[in-house]
């Protein structure tokens, strides 16, 4: 059976919370422009990071787990477009040298990892004064056990209030870092989506019905998704939400 994260990947979906309304503010607060070299941890199908090219004229560098999002990635790539590079990579144990990055840029990826790695990563590998940004599932009241469980059973993410995500930071050796802790409406977060997605919409459908009507290992996975969407704990969507943080090496 497929997990959550394989079930996207097979097809090529890359979301966030927040969209790309989120993007935009954290790269306002990490100061990225054209000058700046940039690392996209969790770059998925490419989309985020090549607009994040296309927005600030950066050099971004994205690195992903599935190899198969590496290859969907590439494929968006123009001929011209030089700015962006997509390979294969573990937040948890970046296989670049130290005080490389300007920036460091990770959405709705860090939450799924071990963050006691990921995050010391992501310091290391940042320049003296450079900015790190995430967005990143935020408790915004405390969750009962039925609702945590649901979350890291199902869909795989350790989500934390907003003291733990700061503490993570800090004891990583993280400065300056600032934090905006925002509800989710999901209207705003359909809207989003599509605009990530624009692109490749009929792709995604594309390739998901092709799965599910020829791979029965994805339709069952994807049955089980459903299955699961459906009984999701009551309250569920007021519990939590998406915190931006930036801090400074």
């Amino acid at each position: 059976m497929y997990d959550y994260f394989e079930i996207q990947a097979k097809i090529g979906i890359t979301k966030h919370i927040g969209g790309l309304e989120a993007t935009r503010k954290l790269l306002k607060w990490c100061k990225v422009d054209n000058l700046d070299y940039v690392l996209v941890v969790g770059s998925g199908n490419g989309v985020s990071a090549i607009k994040i090219h296309e927005m600030t004229g950066c050099t971004v560098v994205g690195i992903d787990l599935s190899e198969d999002m590496v290859l969907m990635a590439r494929e968006k790539l123009k001929s011209s477009e030089t700015g962006v590079e997509f390979i294969v990579g573990n937040a948890e144990n970046l296989e670049f040298d130290n005080n490389t990055f300007d920036v460091v840029i990770s959405e709705s990826v860090t939450v799924f990892t071990d963050k006691t790695k990921s995050i010391p990563e992501y310091h290391r590998v940042l320049k003296d004064g450079g900015f790190l940004g995430l967005n990143e599932v935020t408790w915004i009241s405390n969750p009962s056990h039925e609702i945590d469980e649901y979350c890291r059973s199902v869909m795989g993410l350790m989500a934390e209030t907003e003291d733990v995500w700061l503490s993570l930071l800090m004891e990583a050796g993280f400065k300056n870092i600032n934090s905006s802790v925002n509800r989710m409406s999901q209207w705003k977060q359909m809207r989003g989506d599509f605009e990530l997605q624009s692109m490749d919409f009929f792709k995604i459908w594309g390739r998901f019905f092709n799965l599910y009507f020829h791979e029965t290992e994805y339709r069952k996975s994807a049955n089980r998704l459903a299955w699961e969407a459906i009984h999701i704990p009551k309250g569920f969507n007021h519990y939590y939400g998406y915190g931006l943080y930036v801090g400074q090496k």
